[in-house]
This record gives C-alpha cells, sequence and structure tokens, in this order.
C-alpha cells in the first residue's frame, strides 16, 4: 500500500508541476519586456554633473 501512495504522490506532483509550467507560459513571464517607468538616463538631459564629487 506504500508503493501505492508514492507512486500517487509523485503523478500528482508532476501533475501539479505541468500545470504550472503551463500557466507561467501562457502568462509570458519572462518573454514581454516591461514598460518603461521613467525615461533612459542621460547627462544630456540634465544638467548634473557625471562625477559631482570629482575636484578639477
Amino acid at each position: 500500500m506504500t508503493t501505492f501512495w508514492i507512486v500517487l504522490t509523485v503523478v500528482v506532483a508532476a501533475w501539479v508541476l505541468a500545470r504550472l509550467v503551463v500557466a507561467l507560459r501562457s502568462d509570458g513571464l519572462g518573454s514581454a519586456q516591461p514598460p518603461a517607468s521613467h525615461a533612459d538616463w542621460s547627462d544630456a538631459a540634465s544638467d548634473l554633473p557625471s562625477h559631482p564629487y570629482r575636484s578639477a
């Protein structure tokens, strides 16, 4: 009877893992680029110095 429970546990674990993979793939996790929350940093876009603590 112990073998039955071990086999049943392995089958259920494989089914749950397969469902998780299908859910993650259909969600697009890792395949879509996130939207930019702000413009890329550029020294030309602001008056900030590139090296604020460097003395001349």
